[in-house]
């Protein structure tokens, strides 16, 4: 693998497309998905070895429609569970400079979300570079809670946060604005070759596309059934959705509030695993992951909020990943 190989793509995603759905996907979904699509959450360099900075060659594609508004225009690169430094991103190349480290500590840099940037190369400077060892991989699906809003700096989404936590090879099909269920959606995330899988969706079918409680069922039904017909085996963690104060009992135009939409979800995800003996599908309930204090704008969490919701997730997962050996 090269140093300059992007992470946090499925398989078959061309790297210079700045797009992180497959193309074959990406038309058969709403357009506010595929815009969602373009914004580069999560992807990242991730080498080990003991260079002490990397030359990198950016080129700047179109501007993303929905990055997290709290995250600029900046490369987060990481080491281990530490932000180790910022670094303004311009066209052309950037040098980044890398902290004292072990040879073998995973560095990760996570590319601004402003823009679909492409790395066209990068040199270590003094010393050596590799890519990182990949963990199994996981696929979180959701909406713009997943993509990363509102943190400070990329890396501190919850998605992250948990594959640092459990070594894992995050995929984030986090998209803003959307991510109600689309079954084409499911297809991509059936087709992703996933160690594990993370659902995390339901507060856009309230807003911005908004259903009722049997219509929402009936959509994780399909969901459940499109996965698993591609991923039979593999942990699957539906985390309903996290409070929203103001949708909680407020009416959609169908009459249906969050709170109707989560129970739907939670007892649709009990049924369907009880009906197939799937061991493997588990519910988080979301309501109580993060406290209503803990949201920005009263939609999305902040980074004290974020780390409250991987917190709830890592010891869920640890345990589904645990139960297969």
């Amino acid at each position: 693998m090269s140093i300059s190989e992007l992470r946090g793509l499925l398989p078959g995603v061309d790297a210079a497309s700045g797009q992180r759905i497959p193309a074959h996907v990406a038309g058969k979904l709403p357009a506010d998905t595929v815009g969602a699509g373009r914004v580069p959450a999560g992807v990242r360099l991730a080498v080990t070895g003991t260079a002490r900075g990397l030359r990198l060659r950016l080129e700047p594609g179109e501007p993303t429609p929905v990055p997290a508004p709290t995250v600029g225009d900046e490369l987060a690169i990481w080491v281990g569970d530490e932000l180790v430094s910022r670094v303004q991103v311009t066209t052309g190349t950037v040098e980044v400079e890398l902290p004292d480290r072990a040879p073998d500590a995973v560095v990760e840099i996570y590319l601004p979300e402003g823009k679909a940037w492409r790395v066209a190369g990068a040199t270590p400077l003094a010393g050596e570079l590799a890519a990182a060892p990949r963990g199994p991989r996981w696929v979180a699906y959701g909406d713009s809670i997943t993509q990363g809003w509102s943190v400070s700096a990329p890396g501190l989404a919850w998605p992250s946060v948990v594959a640092r936590t459990l070594g894992l090879d995050l995929v984030n099909l986090g998209f803003a604005g959307s991510a109600r269920g689309e079954l084409p959606a499911a297809v991509a995330v059936a087709e992703s070759q996933a160690d594990v899988v993370t659902l995390a969706w339901g507060t856009n079918a309230w807003s911005s596309i908004p259903t009722d409680p049997a219509h929402i069922a009936e959509t994780m039904r399909l969901f459940l059934t499109a996965v698993r017909q591609g991923l039979p085996d593999v942990p699957v963690i539906v985390v309903s959705p996290i409070v929203r104060p103001d949708a909680e009992t407020t009416p959609n135009r169908f009459g249906a509030g969050l709170a109707q939409l989560r129970t739907a979800i939670e007892a649709e995800v009990l049924r369907f695993a009880s009906q197939h003996g799937d061991a493997r599908l588990v519910l988080l309930p979301g309501l109580d992951l993060v406290s209503a204090d803990q949201l920005v704008d009263g939609v999305h969490p902040g980074d004290a909020g974020h780390a409250a919701f991987a917190k709830g997730v890592a010891a869920v997962m640890a345990e589904a990943l645990g139960s297969q050996h």
